[in-house]
Formats: C-alpha cells, structure tokens, sequence
C-alpha cells in the first residue's frame, strides 16, 4: 500500500514541475531572461511572509540597474537603500534615490537573525556580484549547467543519487547563501527554467539532463509541508526518497487544500 502511495506522489512530483514550467513560461512572455529570473529568486528569499516585499524590490532594482553596478557593496548598498533598510545617499553614485520602500512593510515578527530580510539582501548581493561579472545571471547558470552535463547513468539508484547530488552542489556553488536552501532555489526555479529554455531551443541532450537530476536528486530535508503530508498518508521519511518525491508531497497539500500557493 505504502508502496503503491510513493508511486503517485512521484506523479504528483512530476505534475508540481509542470506548473513550475508553466509559471517560468508565463514570465518570459512579459520579461527578459535575465530579469524573469532574477525576479523569480528575489521572490524566493521571502519565504512566506515577505515574498511581496522582495518582489516588489525586484522590480523597483531591475537587475538591468544591477548590472550597472561596480561591486558588491554597491549591489548590497543600492538594494538596502531601495528597500528601506539604509540611507546610501552618500555612498552611491549615478543612483537614483528616490525610489525607496517603506521599511515598516517588511514583516519581521519573530524573525530570527539570520532569516532578516536584510540578512537576505546582504548574502543574494554577493551571488548578483558573481553573475554580473559572468555576463548575466540567465549567463551565469547555463553556464554551470553545461560545464556539469553529465550523461554516463548507471542502473544503480544509489550511485546516481551521489551523482545527482554532487552536480547540483556544483551548479549551486556560489556563497552567502546556505546549502539546503540552494538546492531548493535550483528545483523551485532554476531547473524548471532552463527545462522551459531547453525545450523552446529543441535541446533534447540538456533537457533530459535536467530531468535526470530531478528524478535522481534526494529529497529536502522535510518541513512542516511535507511532514503532515506523510502523516496523514501513513508514510514515513523512508519511502520518499526523491526531490520528486519530495515536490508530489508539496503538490498533494495544495491539490488538497483547494487554493493556490504564493510565489514560487
């Protein structure tokens, strides 16, 4: 039973990505690669109760004024000032200053240190640091895509786990922001992005590449989501063992709730 359960979840995995492919094609009808990303992975540091506010600092500091910027500090500076968070008048140039949040609309109720908003801001600076200087951040991951294609699967599950696993910390490997949480950022918007790209291109080699680390990669480590999922269902850790497992657990809370999640 428990058995035959796994097996739908996984569908259900399988389904989450296609909603994932289907938000990122929605994006890039209204926005440039570079800045439909970008603005996925601002969303995505607000977690649950800041997304708005990081969307709305996405869209107000465009990554095409991102990369206009000489350096990281600047990059830090110039997003803490538009989200209210500093006054950088006399440390920026050629900026404009008038675009500037509020700083009483970010959410900070039990907050903890390391989850600040401006905490976010800080560790993302030094990723946007890194992508400006590769030529973009849409750029910047096609190129840790490709130069981590791997095409040699084996018949062994484990051994293609440790693989999987192994590319995406390499895809993924860029400071400031923590592991777990990166990989989360790769299967939420990364992957499901460059699948959309692939695919417009006719790119079966890389398009498959991808959905071989979605199938191969281990599951998150379980929230409170997926956790109640599992309980309700009868089904222990063990029995989900993929992130696609990991994602049809997502989708069954929200298929099952009857509403739509925020953000991505």
């Amino acid at each position: 039973m428990r058995r035959k359960l796994s097996i739908q979840i996984e569908s259900l995995g399988s389904d989450r990505l296609e909603v994932k492919k289907q938000r990122m094609r929605n994006l890039l009808k209204i926005a440039l690669p570079d800045e439909a990303l970008y603005r996925e992975l601002m969303l995505s540091l607000g977690y649950k109760n800041n997304k708005t506010q990081f969307l709305e600092l996405a869209l107000i500091t465009p990554y095409s004024e991102i990369r206009r910027l000489k350096d990281k500090d600047s990059i830090q500076l110039a997003l803490l000032h538009r989200a209210g968070f500093v006054d950088a008048e006399a440390r920026l140039t050629n900026f404009d200053f008038s675009l500037k949040m509020d700083k009483g609309v970010w959410n900070l109720e039990r907050t903890r240190p390391q989850n600040h908003p401006q905490k976010r801001i800080e560790h993302i600076s030094d990723v946007l640091d890194e992508t400006v200087s590769k030529g973009g951040i849409f750029r910047f991951f096609r190129l840790k895509i490709e130069e981590n294609y791997f095409e040699s699967w084996t018949n062994d599950l484990k051994s293609n786990q440790k693989i999987a696993n192994a590319i995406v910390n390499k895809i993924m490997s860029f400071a400031g922001i923590g592991k777990e949480r990166k990989v989360d950022m790769f299967f939420n918007i990364i992957l499901p992005f460059f699948l959309v790209t692939y695919e417009d291109e006719t790119n079966h080699k890389m398009h498959d590449f991808l959905e071989k680390l979605y199938e191969y990669h281990k599951a998150l480590v379980h929230n409170s989501i997926t956790r109640a999922v599992m309980k309700k269902l009868g089904l222990v850790p063990g029995d989900i063992n993929s992130i696609r497992g990991f994602m049809g657990l997502i989708q069954y809370y929200y298929n099952t709730r009857g509403g739509k999640e925020d953000g991505a």
